[in-house]
């Protein structure tokens, strides 16, 4: 008896904590560009100016191997993010937003996280192409990366100070 009011106490306490640690859409679209968008698309940029930094014939063939590093890491990178993502989507009563968060979500089926390593693939490549054509080769194989991680490290930092508690893995211990 004691043990099933303890699990219902217990039910209870999560809808409440659920309920009041829901975001709002407007703050969820913030955390979203911070925490996913920016570096999305930082880290296309960094894969693209690590391949032509390495590899100085950027435009050959081996540029399908630099696609599928990148597609890669860019799953790799999609896979850390998961916990936060669920969060921010089941939060979120926007169909817009939750369309944006559904491309990040990957605890789906073998089809859609082919598809996202393929749109990543192209994208790594279009990146790779991008900076090969638009940045000259002394600022490529300059101060471009840092930077890159410097601003990675800034939008990432400011994402996690809006909203860690809502976000977060941890929960707080039982008294």
């Amino acid at each position: 008896m004691y043990s099933t009011i303890s699990l219902f106490n217990d039910k209870i306490r999560l809808l409440i904590y659920r309920e009041s640690s829901k975001m709002s859409n407007k703050k969820i679209a913030v955390i979203y560009l911070f925490f996913f968008i920016i570096p999305y698309i930082l880290c296309l940029s960094i894969i693209g100016v690590s391949y032509n930094s390495l590899v100085l014939h950027a435009l050959s063939w081996r540029i399908v191997i630099g696609g599928l590093v990148g597609a890669f890491g860019m799953f790799a990178v999609k896979v850390i993010a998961q916990r936060p993502v669920l969060i921010m989507y089941r939060s979120s009563t926007r169909k817009i937003l939750k369309e944006l968060l559904n491309f990040f979500i990957l605890e789906r089926s073998k089809f859609v996280i082919s598809a996202n390593l393929l749109v990543d693939f192209c994208l790594s490549i279009v990146s790779i192409y991008l900076v090969a054509n638009f940045l000259p080769l002394t600022i490529i194989l300059g101060r471009t990366l840092g930077w890159l991680v410097l601003i990675l490290v800034i939008s990432l930092t400011l994402a996690s100070y809006l909203e860690f508690e809502s976000l977060s893995i941890y929960t707080e211990k039982k008294k």
